[in-house]
């Protein structure tokens, strides 16, 4: 177990910056310690002082998630939570890690449509149920429905939907296999697999090595094998209006976008990410096509 040369919480830091400035910059660093301080002793980091000491059971607490940061385990899965528009998301290697980019989507789609109104929502692909249990919380007249081919996954976020109070519609679905989705919907969103296998070389290594790989990659030589499927079965299933919209991958956005044309959607647009990348892909369905 790596130990500070004392017990005040300087010398913690210290530890930290020493074993983890290798790979991340300071600033970073000191944010990781406080996100562990807190979580891990329950403390407000506001009321901690340089000089402040712990105890050897608080150094205990706080030394293996150090460990786990240095072996490159993500610090979501160290603490067990995240936070994903003000919904408090237990996550673990059953799902992928919540990203702000999907937070970006979910704004997206509680701005475009009216929280006011009785829609119905489905969400294919719902690993931690994020999607779902945030716009539950912010559009509480919405019935959201929520699919995933992994069942350990869907324990997780029922789990998630009662921690956060929200009712959501979970079952299991092997959607590359489904003919048709169970109802009609105003709205049919999906966030699914769509990085390359040789994109894999460019991917983190706390991402490669602890993330589930079936929620996140698919094959060269199909890139778009769910969205060509979500695409049509969303075309059977969206009331006339209705709306799809798709988190994606930057490589494909003019693709993507045009399996929503080529299939009959309407105002068919990317919108791109805080970053400046294509991020998005939605349309409308305003009649059979």
């Amino acid at each position: 177990m790596l130990l500070p040369s004392s017990n005040t919480f300087e010398a913690l830091r210290q530890l930290f910056r020493e074993h983890l400035q290798s790979v991340y910059e300071i600033s970073e660093i000191d944010f990781l310690f406080r996100i562990v301080v807190e979580e891990k002793l329950g403390v407000n980091w506001n009321h901690l002082k340089l000089t402040e000491r712990f105890s050897e059971s608080d150094i205990n607490l706080v030394s293996p998630a150090l460990e786990a940061l240095i072996d490159g385990k993500p610090l979501q899965y160290i603490l067990g939570n995240t936070e994903f528009l003000e919904c408090k998301l237990n996550v673990d290697a059953r799902v992928l890690i919540p990203r702000p980019e999907t937070e970006e989507l979910c704004d997206l789609i509680l701005g475009e449509n009216s929280k006011l109104s009785s829609l119905s929502v489905l969400d294919i692909g719902t690993g931690s149920g994020c999607i779902p249990i945030a716009l539950k919380r912010h559009a509480p007249q919405w019935e959201l429905y929520a699919v995933d081919i992994d069942i350990n996954a869907l324990q997780l976020a029922e789990e998630n939907a009662k921690l956060n109070n929200t009712i959501v519609h979970f079952s299991r679905l092997d959607v590359l296999q489904a003919a048709t989705l169970e109802g009609e919907f105003d709205i049919v969103i999906s966030n699914p697999p769509y990085i390359a296998e040789s994109e894999k070389t460019t991917i983190h290594k706390n991402v490669l090595e602890y993330e589930p790989h079936l929620a996140l990659f698919v094959s060269d030589a199909n890139a778009l094998l769910f969205f060509r499927k979500i695409t049509k079965l969303a075309v059977q299933s969206l009331k006339k209006g209705g709306k799809l919209y798709f988190e994606i991958n930057e490589r494909f956005g003019n693709e993507t976008m045009a399996l929503l044309v080529d299939s009959g959607f309407q105002n068919c647009r990317i919108i791109k990410d805080m970053t400046g990348k294509e991020r998005f892909v939605a349309g409308q369905l305003m009649a059979a096509p």
